[in-house]
């Protein structure tokens, strides 16, 4: 088990080795591991199987935000595996499979994927009415995820109260500014986010071509966050909703605090997206901050030669990031036929990568027995659907994705805002918050740094003077001119394979057929080809199944 020499690695403990078992095998990894990260520095890619052809899953946002890596646990089904923290003689097994998790029997589901169309379920099983118990029990038997056991114990939980000035849901850079400044205005002031740390994006992305301007931007706005007796931090928690006059549940370990805040900034973020192509589920294809949090956070060089897809600047600083973990990254693909030559992708260009523009991904290559990938095959774009039918073909064993992103914005529109979402330009707006709510950051749509940080130190300044509290700071405008953020090609593969929907093994020809059938309307499409309504609600197969 090799790891990547300091300061990679920020979350583990070289001194502690971990041991556990996963599959009936015996495995190692060093404490603050999690069982994902672990597994993957012991070269085990494939963590689960999909739901409906039960094709091979691995790492996809190595954060909990994807059904992929979710596992058994004693009696505990469908925990994150990318979240869950090792401990020893922790056993953990695989789900959804009949036989072993590389052999799965039941992946032969896959050659009767054309008797599987989308909605196939409303049309079948039916009739006569007394087969239903038939089909129900052999139906459960095959689909699932993990196992329930009935007889599991009840566990001890209590609640407690919690009354605060002002609230700040997320502690990335805009929280964090948010937090400090309604501090500074006098308000006591109560931070959550759900990781264990400080910083979201700060600890694993990357800002600059040297890499530094995160790191140093986090360990700042840390140390005064830490420092400040105005302020409450509550990592590894959940914001689990908005009811009104801002009550919040908040959930840590086995207590459920119920939160009542005079002023609320949310902020977030959003969720990177991944692109559609063939094949584009294989083990070893993932985000782009996936792979940096394999690096940064628990010192891992996720694979020997990579491809990075991008439709935004962030990609060049996932290349790079691989580049500096050992990596031989064979071409960055940008899907902007002129992209602006920037400081990172100056960078990467000065490292001698190629950079192919005005370019897509076709398809991804499977290894042997389809656990992996080892190469993919890139075309021109001839539009924002069609791509040339000539393609270029690179070996690789990683394929890195940064699409786009998503505003993690669940809270915001169970309060009762609006996110518009421009299809011309792939840009996102929050509108109509209620009182005493604010949003900032990438959650409302701003991206670059220096704006996310002015943003949210102005959302501070405003939720304490909500709560009555006076601040004698201004109000910054953002700063930087931002590129709009693009709307990312979706190529159609004729043989199909190219997942829109991940948790429910939706491709592209499903929402094609639902659209035939006459569910126009995103609510309507949802429920009836049940996209969006698997573990991970939607939040890498809405936005483009509202595309399509």
């Amino acid at each position: 088990m090799e790891r990547l020499s300091a300061p990679m690695g920020s979350r583990i403990d070289r001194t502690e080795r971990v041991s556990f078992r996963f599959e009936g095998q015996q495995y190692s990894g060093y404490r603050g591991d999690t069982i994902a990260s672990a597994l993957y520095a012991n070269d085990v890619t494939m963590l689960s199987r999909s739901f409906k052809y039960h094709r091979p899953r691995g790492v996809l946002s190595m954060c909990g935000q994807d059904s992929n890596t979710m596992v058994q646990i004693g009696n505990k089904p469908n925990r994150l595996a990318d979240r869950i923290a090792i401990e020893a003689g922790l056993d953990v097994m695989g789900q959804n499979y009949w036989g072993s998790l590389e052999k799965d029997r039941l992946a032969a589901l896959r050659y009767f994927a054309r008797f599987m169309p989308v909605g196939f379920y409303y049309k079948a099983f039916y009739k006569p009415r007394w087969s239903w118990r038939l089909w129900a029990k052999l139906i459960r038997r095959v689909a699932g995820l993990g196992v329930v056991a009935l007889d599991t114990p009840h566990g001890y939980y209590d609640k407690q109260y919690l009354f605060t000035d002002v609230t700040v849901i997320g502690a990335g850079p805009a929280g964090l500014a948010a937090a400090l400044e309604a501090a500074e205005a006098g308000a006591k002031v109560l931070l959550v986010d759900e990781n264990i740390e400080l910083g979201g994006a700060l600890t694993y992305a990357r800002f600059d071509g040297a890499g530094e301007a995160g790191e140093r931007t986090r360990a700042d706005l840390v140390a005064k966050v830490s420092a400040h007796e105005c302020i409450r931090v509550m990592t590894d928690t959940a914001c689990t909703g908005w009811y009104s006059d801002n009550w919040l549940p908040l959930i840590k370990d086995n207590r459920l605090y119920k939160l009542r805040a005079g002023s609320l900034v949310v902020a977030s973020g959003c969720y990177e997206q991944p692109l559609i192509f063939q094949n584009n589920d294989l083990p070893g294809i993932m985000l782009g901050s996936a792979a940096q949090r394999l690096i940064r956070l628990y010192g891992i060089k996720p694979g020997n030669r990579a491809v990075v897809a991008t439709a935004n600047q962030d990609g060049y600083g996932v290349a790079l990031d691989l580049l500096d973990a050992g990596m031989e990254v064979a071409c960055v693909v940008d899907v902007r036929p002129d992209p602006p030559e920037e400081e990172m992708s100056a960078a990467v260009m000065r490292r001698h990568v190629p950079i192919l523009a005005g370019a897509t991904l076709r398809e991804a290559v499977p290894s042997a027995g389809g656990l992996g990938v080892r190469a993919v095959k890139i075309a021109r774009l001839e539009s924002a659907t069609k791509a040339a039918r000539r393609y270029d073909s690179f070996a690789c064993d990683v394929i890195a994705m940064s699409g786009s992103y998503v505003p993690a914005a669940a809270m915001l529109h169970q309060a009762g805002g609006r996110v518009s979402f421009a299809a011309d330009n792939g840009s996102f707006s929050v509108h109509d918050l209620p009182a005493h709510l604010s949003a900032a950051g990438s959650v409302g749509g701003t991206n670059a740094l220096e704006n996310v940080l002015s943003e949210g130190a102005a959302a501070g300044r405003a939720a304490a003077s909500d709560a009555g509290f006076s601040s004698a700071g201004a109000s910054a405008a953002p700063s930087i001119a931002e590129e709009a953020p693009g709307a990312w090609p979706i190529i159609i593969h004729p043989k199909g394979k190219d997942f829109v929907d991940f948790d429910e093994d939706l491709q592209s020809h499903d929402i094609e057929n639902a659209l035939t059938e006459g569910y126009q309307h995103i609510q309507l499409l949802k429920r009836f080809t049940t996209n969006g309504m698997g573990p991970s609600q939607g939040r890498h197969a809405t936005l483009p199944a509202i595309r399509l």
